[in-house]
Formats: C-alpha cells, structure tokens, sequence
C-alpha cells in the first residue's frame, strides 16, 4: 500500500484544489478505511466516517503540521477520533476494555489465523477495552494520548489494558476455535 503523499499534493488540498484532494483521497483510503474497520462493524457506519473524516481532513488540512510527523498518521487520528464520536453515540462494537499488553502468537498460529479472524475475536472484548487496546497496542499511542482521546485518566487507560490482557488470556479456546489445535502464547 503506498502512502506516499508528496508535499505539492498537501499544498493542493491547502488550496481546495479537486484534483489534489482526489490525489490525497486515493492515497490514503485503504489505509483510513482498515482503521476504521477495527473500530466499526458496520459498512455503512464506516462509510459515513470516512465521509466524514475526510470533509474534516480537507476543511483542517492547514493545522496539518509534517514536521510533528506523516500526513498518514494526522489523518489516523482525526479517523480514529470520529469512529470514537460515532461509537458513543450508541452504536457500540463489542464490550472490550484493552488493556495494556504485548501479544505474541506462535509463528505456526499465525500461519492459521487471519487478520480479520483476530480482530473478530478481539471485538468480542468489552468496548471499553476494545478501545484502549485498539489506541495502545494496535495503533501505538501513549497512555496519556488515549486517555484524551477517550475522555478518561491515564491511569484508567492502564487498567483497561491490563483488564483486556485479562480477557485474553482468559479466552484460549475461543482464540483456538479461530486457529484450530495449535501451541500459541499470549504475553
């Protein structure tokens, strides 16, 4: 997937040039839609957000900084933020409160589970620490960005990912369910 936007692209966008904007559009909605496919199960829900992410994305595309980091990881963030919005507004995922962890799966589990096996089975986790996982280990924020991000201390954040750390390791056999009789270690 190339995500490569150059700058005369983000200087288009910055003068509502169409043909720019559709540059930037094609770049990055593979990456912005696998986003916010882990954080909403429904197709037209993710659709409206992405919508709505990128009218956002064009009418703020001035507050876009490339020396604090790639356009790719600012926009993320204004996708992660609305599918956030959208699921506090009742359309929950799964409850899943993440804790903070590091997962590690067994080369030969890896060979059997699929990416979209993995996520079916973490959605399954309470919302709460779905999100905080999803934040902290998926996509890599801090403790204190996630916390902003869902209106929570980062203290809550830590216990959330200690809580979904739980639920995982509680849950062998739904994850073996997914990738069959095989030796995998969660940690």
């Amino acid at each position: 997937m190339n995500m490569h936007v150059s700058k005369e692209c983000i200087d288009g966008c910055l003068k509502a040039n169409q043909a720019a904007q559709r540059e930037l559009f094609d770049a990055l909605l593979p990456y912005l839609n696998a986003i916010c496919r882990r954080y909403l199960n429904n197709t037209s829900l993710r659709h409206d957000v992405l919508q709505d992410s990128f009218i956002t994305i064009f009418d703020k595309i001035a507050q876009y900084n490339a020396e604090r980091g790639a356009i790719h990881s600012w926009c993320s963030r204004i996708v992660i933020n609305n599918c956030l919005k959208q699921n506090n507004r009742g359309k929950r995922f799964f409850d899943f409160n993440p804790v903070k962890h590091e997962r590690s799966i067994t080369p030969e589990a890896e060979d059997t589970m699929s990416e979209e096996d993995l996520v079916r089975f973490l959605k399954q986790m309470p919302e709460k620490f779905y999100e905080v996982f999803m934040l902290f280990v998926v996509e890599g924020f801090s403790h204190d960005e996630c916390a902003d991000m869902l209106g929570i201390s980062a203290e809550l954040s830590r216990k959330r990912l200690a809580r979904a750390r739980a639920w995982i390791n509680e849950k062998p056999s739904g994850l073996s369910a997914l990738v069959g009789d095989v030796n995998y270690i969660i940690s």
